[in-house]
């Protein structure tokens, strides 16, 4: 089964999180739509940051990309954490531990726009 590859980036200077549609890493840019999928842009690869898409959607088919949190059960409480990639596949990084994901989760933010939803203040 193949996946399928996408990455976004986010503007670091700008605060945008934009779909990436070119990557050139021999001239270390990327080309990306703006917000409104209209125009393109190219930015230098130093000034963002690449997200990459984990392959799965979440309960409500949204594609889930690192760096977004999720709202998933775990039977005992309801968590919120990150999507990280550790050691060779994406996870949900909460107290310390690695979680694999699972099919039960829902993307809430992320947390470049969304930082108090990990405990973080701006």
């Amino acid at each position: 089964m193949k996946r399928e590859i996408k990455f976004r980036a986010y503007i670091r200077d700008e605060g945008r999180l934009l779909n990436v549609n070119l990557i050139d890493f021999d001239d270390e840019y990327v080309r990306v739509w703006d917000e409104y999928g209209e125009n393109e842009e190219e930015w230098f690869l130093k000034d963002c940051e690449l997200i990459q898409y984990t392959g799965l959607k979440d309960m409500n088919g949204v594609d889930i990309y690192e760096c977004d949190v999720v709202r998933f059960d775990t039977n005992v409480q309801i968590l919120e954490s990150e999507v990280t990639y550790y050691h060779g596949m994406f996870t949900i990084k909460k107290y310390g531990e690695k979680i694999p994901l699972f099919t039960a989760l829902k993307v809430i933010g992320n947390k470049f726009e969304n930082p108090e939803l990990l405990g973080v203040e701006e």
